[in-house]
């Protein structure tokens, strides 16, 4: 799935192959647009410009969605009243334990960067000091008595795993769950699939057929999470879902549009950029985009991997390695050895071909190694090889000082833009 390049002497294959998906026509004119003018543009001004077009991509896809759907439900911050989708992500506001209100998350980072901090709460003002989490369990179960459905879906969850300062008591903790659920609140329906699913012993009887109804019902309420979990499974063709790179698509975007964050939906879209199927235009800075989403909240280094592949995909296609302090190979081997770190065996067998194949040509005047000569490898990033002390000297002050320093940089954007 994922083609070898010069640079790469052994590539990882990316889950779920299918087939390729149509170009929506529609979406074609906005991708293509002044793609010309930017073939000679420094690598930030070519991401700028396609997240700025992958932006309009999921606004057309968030408007799709609710022409099908129904518009997604909407509350006023309590702070500054702007309209929140409520029901997508609990990303996207801050929850009050006190008063069960909450406020968008625009509105925390102004308090954060205000300095004021968050010692009393914005909306009623009682102290917002830790508090133990038994006095946190009974002030979530007086919300959820008093009807607030955030903080009845919290207190079923907790009750049925048993945690956060509540004891299991799977029966209850069904009996909130669909208490929220019959309020037609997203979140609590995904965690009656999510039970359904694995059944619920001795409560509920497992079931792939409830859980997959509740699942879609939750995805088109406009739940974020929701529509991930289903473009995973239909990625797949898995849990009863049917293999659909089109409906994939769709989906996973739902899911960025409505949280950024996902990872699960970044890894799908970075995919299908990365192997080049399924989208209309693919773009290898946008496969760096998502894949780095994804990579940021890695556990067990398959997004890691990825990403290290296809950075080094666009190291290739905008020819980085012809511009000073912009050799993306160091930055690759960064993420491939966090990929190793995480356990991943396919990461851990392609550092062993990478080094071997890097360790034999010097970084600054491309002289190959002979039979049994070592070159002296950059200790800081270990991505580089000198075949002598006057070649590493020069390839620093050239630019590896640079590479180095920007290697582990977590965030794809800033990796571009840094200096």
């Amino acid at each position: 799935m994922c083609d070898e390049t010069d640079d790469n002497p052994s590539n990882p294959s990316a889950p779920g192959d299918g087939p390729p998906r149509q170009p929506e026509e529609e979406e074609l004119p906005a991708r293509t647009a002044g793609q010309k003018e930017l073939v000679d543009a420094p690598p930030r001004d070519i991401l700028r410009h396609q997240l700025e077009v992958e932006k309009e991509r999921l606004a057309r896809v968030l408007a799709r969605f609710e022409e099908e759907h129904g518009a997604l439900y909407s509350e006023p911050c309590l702070m500054c009243l702007d309209d929140i989708h409520v029901h997508a992500s609990e990303k996207n506001m801050q929850l009050y334990f006190c008063c069960g209100g909450f406020i968008c998350i625009a509105c925390v980072r102004g308090i954060k960067k205000s300095g004021k901090g968050f010692d009393n709460c914005p909306l009623c003002r009682k102290s917002l000091d830790k508090a133990a989490v038994a006095e946190d369990a009974e002030r979530l179960v007086a919300l959820a008595e008093r009807g607030v459905v955030w903080a009845q879906t919290q207190v079923g969850r907790c009750m049925t795993i048993g945690m956060e300062g509540f004891e299991k008591q799977a029966k209850t903790g069904l009996k909130w769950l669909n208490k929220a659920a019959a309020q037609e609140f997203p979140p609590a329906i995904y965690l009656l699939s999510c039970c359904y699913r694995g059944g619920l012993a001795p409560v509920l009887e497992e079931s792939r057929e409830k859980a997959n109804q509740l699942l879609l019902k939750s995805a088109n309420l406009g739940y974020g999470l929701a529509n991930s979990l289903l473009a995973r499974y239909q990625y797949a063709g898995m849990n009863g879902f049917d293999e659909d790179p089109d409906e994939t698509y769709f989906r996973a975007s739902v899911s960025i549009a409505l949280d950024g964050s996902d990872q699960n939906a970044a890894l799908v879209l970075g995919s299908f950029h990365h192997d080049e199927q399924n989208v209309p235009e693919p773009s290898p800075s946008l496969a760096c985009y998502y894949l780095n989403v994804a990579a940021n909240e890695d556990k067990n280094g398959i997004a890691c991997c990825f990403y290290s592949q296809a950075l080094l995909n666009l190291s290739k296609h905008i020819g980085s390695y012809r511009i000073p302090g912009f050799n993306m190979l160091p930055a690759s081997f960064f993420w491939l050895r966090k990929s190793h770190n995480l356990g991943y065996d396919d990461a851990s067998e392609q550092l062993k071909q990478w080094e071997s194949f890097w360790q034999r040509v010097c970084g600054n005047c491309q002289k190959e190694a002979n039979t049994g000569e070592k070159f002296k490898q950059c200790s800081k990033c270990r991505a580089q090889w000198y075949c002598s002390k006057e070649c590493q000297v020069e390839a620093w002050k050239a630019g590896h000082k640079k590479d180095c320093k920007r290697a582990g940089i977590q965030k794809f954007e800033d990796y571009l833009n840094s200096e």
